[in-house]
């Protein structure tokens, strides 16, 4: 059969076209171009042919953008090497988008396989994803194209968002954290002397794409483009058992070693944390994935759920 559409994988002179289609069909997910440059094109997975563009004569109707780790390992979010992953479907809204996305997944999904990937997803690709699946509530039709061509949902996440600009820390939350002092906890904004020790915290207890996010955070505050204060640590004695940190009105990502949960540690630490926002003059504050169990912590300090999304897989 003769494929409505023309296929080619992305070139430099496609992007200015790319774009356009791109914040037309996900008006939600929009990008600038620095956006794409740096979080598509100089990711260092990158690979222009699991970039695929479907073309109706000489304009863009469509496009998937596939990866995998064909240059830097990703740890546990790919053990064994064999995950894939659609981090974008931009597909164009006045045309047949079950036809479109048919014709763009399928020939991704067979360039995919050729290169020894077991399994795609959708699209939680630790370094680069822009939102962790699809829009459950506002794009409920995309939803839809994806499982009928064969993907699952595997579970959901949440994004949150909170005013914060009249944010106190409730009483509760102090009396917590004194009682907490009292047991030789204590919760600090990060020294550099720290450095050590709190890597080491990381990559014994989280998972390896925060330690990659905390690590590229950690190199720019050797030249002043984060500061100490944007981390704070959870300490017992010498020891670092938790930690949370913010860029600009993005909270997160935070963690406590599982030996430490259950007692209060993340309240106070999301508290305290939302409270220096405030101080370097946020309003708001937002997280962009998160669960129904953090969802419930989240929604104590003013957090409300904005988008909730699908995360999917399908077996090659």
């Amino acid at each position: 059969m003769t494929r409505p559409y023309t296929l080619s994988t992305y070139t430099d002179a496609d992007r200015a076209d790319l774009l356009r289609l791109w914040n037309k069909a996900l008006p939600l997910d929009a990008v600038t171009e620095g956006q794409f440059e740096s979080r598509v094109l100089l990711d260092e997975n990158f690979d222009f042919r699991t970039f695929l563009l479907a073309r109706d004569g000489e304009s863009i109707a469509g496009f998937v953008i596939g990866t995998y780790a064909s240059r830097m390992p990703l740890g546990d979010a790919d053990p064994e090497g064999t995950r894939s992953w659609i981090t974008v479907l931009a597909l164009d809204p006045q045309r047949d988008r079950r036809q479109l996305a048919g014709v763009l997944i399928e020939e991704l999904e067979e360039r995919l396989r050729t290169l020894g990937k077991k399994d795609v997803w959708v699209s939680t690709y630790p370094p680069g994803y822009f939102v962790p699946g699809i829009d459950q509530r506002n794009d409920g039709p995309l939803l839809e194209i994806f499982l009928q061509l064969g993907y699952a949902k595997q579970k959901e996440a949440i994004s949150m968002d909170a005013p914060i600009v009249l944010f106190r820390v409730p009483e509760s939350v102090v009396a917590k954290e004194e009682a907490l002092a009292r047991e030789g906890i204590m919760i600090r904004p990060y020294r550099r002397t720290d450095l050590v020790r709190f890597l080491d915290f990381l990559g014994r207890t989280m998972p390896s794409d925060w330690v990659r996010v905390e690590r590229a955070n950690l190199r720019k505050m050797t030249d002043g483009g984060f500061q100490p204060e944007q981390i704070s640590l959870v300490l017992h004695g010498d020891d670092v058992i938790g930690y949370c940190q913010f860029e600009g009105s993005h909270f997160g990502p935070f963690g406590v070693a599982e030996a430490y949960q259950g007692r209060g540690i993340g309240t106070v630490l999301l508290a305290r944390t939302i409270e220096r926002m405030k101080q370097q003059g946020h309003h708001d504050a937002w997280v962009l994935w998160t669960d129904d169990a953090a969802a419930g912590v989240y929604s104590k300090f003013g957090f409300n759920e904005t988008r909730r999304f699908a995360i999917l897989r399908k077996t090659l």
